[in-house]
């Protein structure tokens, strides 16, 4: 797997909000960690009917994009550690500019330096 792979993943077990099921999600942990390590740092996707209002620590992806089959958001606040053996696929690869917008809105769910944003 490598940065800005899009794949399947198994996240049960989880708790009360967390993302849950098998879901596409992104691997956004760097390339040097994913070749040696168990452990891989993704940010699952969810259904775009499934939402509301778009903050701006979420990006809108269209279907077909990165392999996805229907319109998704990634949720950036959402990011987290999951075993490698919990991951399927790649099932695509997302754009340069796509990994540029969920950058940017990692930054803002994690308040990094150059993450601005008001979220109300």
């Amino acid at each position: 797997m490598i940065r800005g792979d899009v794949c399947r993943a198994a996240l049960d077990p989880t708790q009360g909000s967390e993302q849950a099921g098998t879901r596409p999600v992104v691997v956004v942990s760097r390339d040097a960690i994913n070749k040696f390590s168990p452990v891989l740092i993704v940010v699952p996707f969810t259904d775009r009917q499934n939402k509301t209002r778009i903050y701006p620590h979420h990006v809108e992806i269209k279907a077909g994009e990165g392999g996805l089959t229907t319109d998704s958001i990634a949720l950036c606040e959402q990011v987290r550690a999951v075993a490698a053996s919990r991951l399927m696929g790649p099932i695509g690869h997302l754009s340069n500019q796509r990994i540029s917008q969920i950058n940017a809105a990692l930054k803002i769910a994690l308040d990094l330096p150059g993450g601005h944003a008001f979220c109300a």
